[in-house]
C-alpha cells in the first residue's frame, strides 16, 4: 500500500509540474521536454503489461486533458509503456525478473540505466513530435525539436529518477 501511495505521489508530481512548469518555460519553440514520462520509466518492471499500458495511457489522458491536447499525449505514452519491456531487453541485454521489481541504480549498472531513461525518452519524444507534425516537410524541424528537448528531458529525469529511487522507495 506504501508503494502504491509513493506512485500515486510521483504521478501528482510528475503532471503538476509538467503542466505547470515545463510547458511554461518558453525558451525556443525547439525546447519542449516531456518529462511526465518519467512515470513510465519509474513503474515496477514486474508491472502486468496491462497495468503498465493503462497507467500509461492514465498519465497521457491527464496530460492532454489538463492541456487541451486532442489525444497526443495518450498515443505517445501508451505506445511508450507498451513498448517499454522491449527496451528493457534492448538496453540490459535480458529480461528483468519478477525479483527485480524497480529499475534502480543498485540492480542496474549505471550505464545500463542511463541508457534505459535515453532510450524511454527518445521514444516517447519520437512519436509524440512524429504525430504532432505529421509532415516530411517539417522533419528537420522535428529532429531539431527532438535533439534539444530530449536533452533536457534525460537531465531533469535522471535526478528526479534518482531522487525518486535512493531517497524515497528506499525509506
Amino acid at each position: 500500500m506504501q508503494k502504491n501511495l509513493t506512485y500515486a505521489g510521483a504521478f501528482i508530481a510528475l503532471v503538476l509540474l509538467q503542466i505547470f512548469l515545463v510547458d511554461n518555460i518558453s525558451i525556443s519553440v525547439y525546447f519542449h521536454p516531456l518529462i511526465y514520462v518519467a512515470f513510465i520509466i519509474l513503474l515496477p518492471l514486474d508491472t502486468k503489461p496491462v497495468w503498465m499500458v493503462l497507467n500509461s495511457a492514465l498519465i497521457g489522458l491527464m496530460i492532454d486533458v489538463m492541456t487541451g491536447m486532442g489525444g497526443l499525449n495518450v498515443i505517445a505514452t501508451t505506445a511508450t509503456g507498451f513498448l517499454r519491456p522491449w527496451v528493457v531487453n534492448l538496453v540490459t541485454g535480458h529480461t528483468m525478473g519478477m525479483d527485480e521489481s524497480a529499475p534502480a541504480l543498485n540492480r542496474l549498472p549505471e550505464k545500463n540505466f542511463r541508457w534505459y531513461i535515453i532510450a524511454m525518452v527518445v521514444l516517447h519524444s519520437a512519436i509524440y513530435f512524429v504525430m504532432e507534425s505529421l509532415s516530411w516537410h517539417h522533419m528537420l524541424h522535428t529532429i531539431l525539436r527532438l535533439v534539444i528537448s530530449d536533452i533536457a528531458a534525460v537531465v531533469f529525469i535522471y535526478y528526479f529518477v534518482k531522487l525518486f529511487i535512493e531517497k524515497i522507495l528506499k525509506r
